[in-house]
């Protein structure tokens, strides 16, 4: 992912976000550089098919201690007309892959218990269900429920 790839990456994240099934996050952040915050940019990934972007995956930072540094969240997103053609499967591929070489020990997710697919996903790359954080947080006045996935790097 390049800074040139942000407006597909803002707009695929926004239709994300629209499902309300995806993020507690109600608007993408404002620019690439606010999205760059985060961390991690060697870890980030855009799927492309004749030069439109498909989906993205993202990790972040998990916390600023030392002792976590080989723990990261990870984000995955993929355009809705790109959905079930395993874009998100060779995007989380790759992730894994270079996140592994790079020391990365523990990637972790947490999925709105609704969203299937990506709990699918995830458990078809070997993610373990850790649990279920209820009413972790509202969305839209809400109390949502999630469930937190991890996997370990070989």
């Amino acid at each position: 992912m390049t800074p040139e790839d942000w407006p597909a990456v803002e707009r695929i994240y926004a239709e994300g976000i629209a499902t309300r099934n995806a993020t507690f996050e109600t608007s993408p952040p404002e620019s690439y550089e606010a999205f760059d915050e985060r961390g991690h940019a060697e870890h980030r990934f855009v799927a492309v098919e004749d030069g439109d972007v498909l989906g993205w995956v993202a990790l972040s930072r998990t916390s600023s201690r030392a002792c976590y540094a080989g723990v990261a969240e990870h984000s995955l997103y993929v355009t809705e007309g790109a959905r079930g053609r395993g874009v998100g499967c060779a995007l989380m591929e790759k992730l894994l892959t270079s996140s592994a070489t790079a020391g990365i020990w523990t990637l972790q997710s947490s999925v709105f218990p609704e969203n299937e697919a990506t709990l699918a996903l995830h458990e078809k790359l070997g993610f373990r269900v850790v649990g279920r954080r209820e009413r972790i947080a509202p969305l839209d006045g809400v109390w949502r429920d999630t469930i937190l996935l991890e996997r370990r790097a070989p």
